[in-house]
């Protein structure tokens, strides 16, 4: 039995390189045309220029630059839609698998479109613009043999389209010269701003450095009055001592209880028909300069039952005397008045 025949799969033939649908050509906005004049563009335009394009009327071809003369088309506008956001975009045709690939590798990374405006003798559609063509900026085109070149009609290869060497990159409503304005009013802002701010913030560093300042001056000369007070109060005392109205033993407590009351609010009194205010400080600094004296060191001796004061206890001091007293007081259990009479009358000579 004779074997079958092998079974011969033919060789397939490789897709042809496609543009993918939805390219999109041109935006709603302001624009600026090659020769300088800006033209607005409305999504109503967009979106009547899309319902009016037919490739039966006048098919737009894929070009490599804006053809002035009859240059080959690497594909045609199949159809044109107006998208919601805003942009026109297109649907192609017959494309050339070279050009297609050249495309899809990033070669042609900038698309522009050309119209004819609505007066245009050459428009299909007159009254509203209509698209002519859409060239591919930015590489060499592809030598593709067999093109067929495209087929203007006497005086459309020169004549009035408008090209758009930038649609995709102009913004809305506005170039890309504002654009970079309000960019650099925006910048000028911030950096003012900046300024501002660092220059209040400066301000106050100032102002808390004197404020700081200030009080730490303040302390100081509250610090220094209060120690001028207090050897006020200690001179005081001392010279109160001398006087004999303070005993020596209560020299540290009245200088001490001066200052206490030094920080009290004055009193309000009535003395005979006025109204006298004084610190209570000063009142107890006036009393106790009032008082007869407690004591004198001075040398006594006693002459039938007076005593007469005879000059200094033998050259003993008050710290020696009043030492004296407080041991005598200790030793004998009296009052400190009784020792230092006591003390004192053991330093005198008998006249």
């Amino acid at each position: 039995m004779p074997s079958p025949a092998p079974t011969v799969t033919p060789p397939q033939t490789p897709p042809s390189a496609l543009l993918p649908d939805g390219i999109e050509i041109f935006r709603a906005g302001t624009h600026i045309d090659d020769a300088g004049v800006a033209h607005h563009f409305s999504q109503a335009d967009l979106a009547a220029m899309a319902s009016s394009y037919r490739p039966t009327l006048r098919e737009a071809p894929l070009t490599v630059g804006h053809p002035k003369d009859n240059l080959p088309a690497y594909g045609w506008v199949q159809s044109l839609s107006a998208t919601p956001t805003g942009t026109l975009a297109m649907n192609a045709s017959q494309v050339e698998p070279q050009f297609a690939e050249m495309v899809a590798a990033g070669r042609f990374k900038k698309r522009s479109a050309s119209f004819y405006p609505p007066a245009s003798p050459h428009n299909p559609t007159p009254g509203q613009w209509y698209l002519r063509h859409v060239a591919f900026l930015g590489a060499q085109p592809p030598a593709v043999p067999g093109l067929k070149d495209i087929q203007f009609s006497q005086g459309d290869a020169t004549g009035d389209a408008i090209h758009f060497s930038e649609p995709l990159t102009q913004g809305h409503d506005t170039s890309m010269k504002t654009i970079q304005e309000q960019l650099a009013e925006a910048q000028a802002q911030a950096a003012a701003e900046k300024a501002a701010r660092e220059n209040a913030e400066a301000q106050a560093r100032t102002h808390q450095q004197a404020a700081e300042q200030a009080q730490a001056q303040a302390a100081s000369f509250a610090e220094k009055a209060r120690a001028d007070r207090h050897a006020g109060f200690v001179s005081f005392a001392q010279a109160q001592v001398q006087a004999g109205r303070l005993l020596p033993k209560d020299q540290d407590m009245a200088a001490a209880t001066l200052n206490v009351l030094a920080d009290a609010q004055p009193v309000e009194f009535a003395e005979g028909d006025a109204t006298r205010k004084v610190s209570p400080a000063q009142w107890l600094q006036d009393l106790i300069s009032r008082a007869a004296p407690v004591v004198s060191f001075g040398e006594f001796a006693r002459t039938g039952g007076q005593q007469t004061q005879l000059g200094t206890a033998r050259g003993k001091s008050d710290a020696e005397i009043d030492q004296a007293a407080q041991h005598y007081a200790r030793q004998n259990k009296v009052c400190y008045a009784e020792a230092l009479t006591a003390v004192t009358s053991s330093f005198t000579t008998s006249a």
